[in-house]
């Protein structure tokens, strides 16, 4: 993990430093003041010259620990602009202190690392040709990096109106062939077309400068080299190639132009001081990390002992919870066993108490069942009664016609013996007297009794046909007044009409409230009500058993042991239970037959049905208090 930081640190650092050095010279900051002064563009220190602004430059080299990579790479930038731009060196001048002053120092100020040892004119070189190449340094190539070739007389034609030549993808694909690996390969134009030159790109290491040189030797083998280029007057169609130097860098040419926007100019020694710097930083943040690491590894040992112990104690905790556990899972285990035992105990008493209570029920419901045949047999014998007392009370309304008709046909025998005598008198004594006026008498006698019978006839019709109109006219007040009490709507009255038969839903709803949640209750109640009232429209469903008093005498009462009453009282209590075996008795007494409820005049003050006259009472007292209302 450390290796992998400082590599990504190291890369850090060489962006930063390349884009603030492209903005410097791009002129985007502005060093100079006036003509002898300048400034910082990074910290905003004025009145520098540019020997004292390079030395500000180098002195953030030495707190390289402390300082963040933005800012070192900002100075850094800001030293090669200065020593490569501005032509100022610092090579006879230190840095005003005793260190070295290319030296990395550590947190406490020491020495860990002094760069200058390996560095000439400011520029690190290899150690082992110090003593070589020192006098040769500022005679030393300075190349283009990114490392380029540059390619020319690159075969061109005049096409359309402007020149045109081969693409770079064909002269990478060539290069590539022969075993230079470029990058890419960018032709370069200008305002007529193919310019016969291209930039050749290779990669950014050492094995990039490593196929440049050798892209340049196999040239320069073939007398096709830079030089060869710019000496020779008949170049043909052969390619020329070589690497981009400084002088390639500061020619104004459309290849000067492109190098000075894409690149820039260093030499080799430079390219590797500034990678030895860069792993010098790197190994430095790298011991930085290393010990920080080691640090962190002594406080995570030292949490790991503190974390080992209480990790031991947990361990004996739970070790001990265990125990515990065991302990107490043993002794549930015999209460259970203990508790099944009494549970099964429990379980067959219960099992023996039921098959008692098994037979016991299946007793009763042998005796329900004999009884509900005596029950039937009781009510057939009560029909056939109620038919004998109809039979006895049409015999004697037959008995009461036959003694009127017996008496009728007296009287008319009596008129047919009269009317014999008169004739045979008639005949005997048509010369006697006294016999003419028994004979008158018997005709007065005989029409009297006559005028009598018809009289008889006459009043039994009128008395029939007035019976019969009376009783319309009385049905139609009944009718009238129901609907009169229908339509007056008042709770306080005492003649109201009830339905006979009719189930009252109020007790259902107060019991489904007390046994169910408020939710439910309405719903329950509504199920209950209509399940109820659907039994008593059901003729199969006749719950009265029949009872013979002292007199002999057969009477219809309810059965309270039927299945349906009695899971009703015990399930909802005795409100529902009063509200159903009402509205039975009244179906039984007003609408046997039919089972459904008819409109009836109730005296609600005496609980009774009221006789026509109290209805008729009633509506005159209301008719008397509305009309004195209107007074």
């Amino acid at each position: 993990m450390s290796g992998k930081s400082g590599r990504v640190r190291e890369s850090d650092f060489k962006y930063y430093e390349r884009e603030y050095y492209k903005d410097l010279k791009d002129g985007y900051y502005k060093l100079e003041i006036s003509k002898s002064s300048y400034r910082c563009p990074f910290c905003r220190e004025n009145d520098y010259s540019l020997s004292e602004l390079l030395k500000h430059a180098l002195r953030f080299e030495r707190y390289s620990r402390t300082m963040r990579i933005k800012e070192l790479a900002k100075h850094s930038a800001l030293q090669l602009y200065i020593e490569r731009h501005l032509g100022v060196d610092n090579r006879s001048e230190k840095v005003a202190d005793d260190r070295p002053r290319n030296a990395i120092l550590d947190g406490a100020g020491k020495v860990v690392h002094d760069k200058s040892e390996n560095v000439v004119n400011d520029r690190p070189v290899s150690i082992g040709n110090v003593e070589n190449r020192s006098e040769n340094v500022a005679k030393e190539h300075l190349f283009v990096w990114p490392w380029v070739g540059v390619v020319g007389n690159i075969v061109t034609e005049f096409k359309d109106g402007r020149r045109v030549g081969d693409s770079g993808a064909n002269l990478r694909d060539e290069f590539t062939r022969k075993g230079f690996h470029p990058m890419r390969v960018h032709p370069l134009w200008n305002r007529y077309g193919h310019s016969g030159f291209a930039i050749v790109e290779f990669s950014k290491d050492w094995e990039g400068f490593t196929n440049a040189m050798n892209f340049e030797r196999s040239f320069e083998a073939e007398h096709c080299g830079k030089r060869d280029y710019y000496i020779s007057r008949n170049r043909g169609n052969k390619l020329y190639g070589w690497i981009a130097r400084d002088d390639d860098y500061h020619s104004k040419t459309i290849i000067g132009d492109y190098l000075k926007k894409n690149g820039d100019l260093q030499s080799v020694s430079e390219k590797q001081a500034e990678e030895k710097r860069k792993t010098s930083l790197l190994v430095f943040d790298l011991t930085n990390t290393l010990k920080v690491k080691h640090e962190k590894l002594e406080q995570v040992s030292s949490k790991y002992d503190d974390v080992n112990v209480a990790l031991n104690r947990v361990m004996n905790e739970k070790e001990a919870m265990i125990e515990s556990y065991n302990n107490e899972m043993k002794k549930m285990r015999q209460e259970t066993r203990q508790n099944w035992e009494t549970i099964y105990v429990a379980h067959e008493k219960a099992r023996l108490d039921l098959r008692a209570q098994r037979k016991i029920l299946e007793d009763r419901e042998k005796d329900l069942q004999r009884c509900q045949v005596q029950n039937e047999n009781e009510r057939k014998k009560l029909d056939l009664e109620k038919k004998n007392k109809e039979k006895q009370k049409m015999h004697k309304k037959i008995l009461q016609l036959q003694k009127k008709l017996d008496a009728k046909q007296t009287l008319e025998l009596e008129i047919q013996r009269l009317k014999g005598a008169l004739e045979v008198m008639k005949q005997l004594v048509e010369d006697d007297y006294e016999e003419q006026k028994k004979l008158d008498e018997i005709k007065v006698e005989l029409q009297d009794k006559e005028d009598e019978l018809n009289e008889h006839e006459d009043l039994q019709q009128a008395l029939v046909v007035r019976e019969r109109k009376t009783n319309d006219e009385l049905q139609d007040a009944r009718k009238e007044l129901l609907l009169w009490l229908r339509n007056s709507n008042s709770n306080r009255a005492t003649i109201v009409v009830k339905r006979m038969g009719e189930l009252d839903e109020k007790p259902f709803v107060g019991a489904a409230r007390r046994k169910f949640s408020d939710d439910e209750a309405d719903v329950r109640a509504v199920e209950l009500c209509s399940q109820y009232e659907a039994y008593l429209r059901d003729p199969n469903w006749h719950p009265f058993k029949v009872l013979t008093d002292k007199e002999g005498k057969a009477k219809e009462i309810l059965d309270e042991e039927d299945e349906k009453l009695r899971y009703l009282k015990n399930e909802f209590g005795d409100e529902v239970y009063q509200a159903v075996t009402t509205a039975l008795m009244e179906l039984n007494e007003y609408n046997p037959s039919g089972r459904y409820p008819i409109p009836e005049m109730w005296n609600s003050k005496e609980g009774r049905k009221a006789a026509l006259n109290e209805g008729i009472a009633y509506l005159i007292r209301q008719w008397k208090v509305s009309k004195q209302r209107k007074k």
